[in-house]
């Protein structure tokens, strides 16, 4: 992850891909999407039957919150 003062900033980045436009978010947005269960309860050793069992709550609210689609927030 790069972080720039900027969209504009970004956008002049000579490795600036278009393609990742909808990646480009304020860290505020970046805070709070790390700071989500999802993201919190990595280190658990049951974390992968979590995410198989749907366990891990509040994700895809969290994302519409934030006005965000996915995985792939373009699409």
């Amino acid at each position: 992850m790069n972080l720039f003062r900027s969209e504009e900033h970004v956008r002049r980045w000579d490795r600036f891909n278009g393609d990742s436009a909808a990646g480009i978010q304020p860290v505020a947005v970046w805070a709070q999407l790390f700071s989500a269960e999802f993201f919190r309860r990595r280190a658990e050793p049951d974390y992968f039957l979590l995410l198989l069992n749907d366990e891990l709550e509040g994700w895809d609210a969290m994302l519409l919150a934030l006005g965000l689609s996915g995985p792939y927030w373009g699409s």
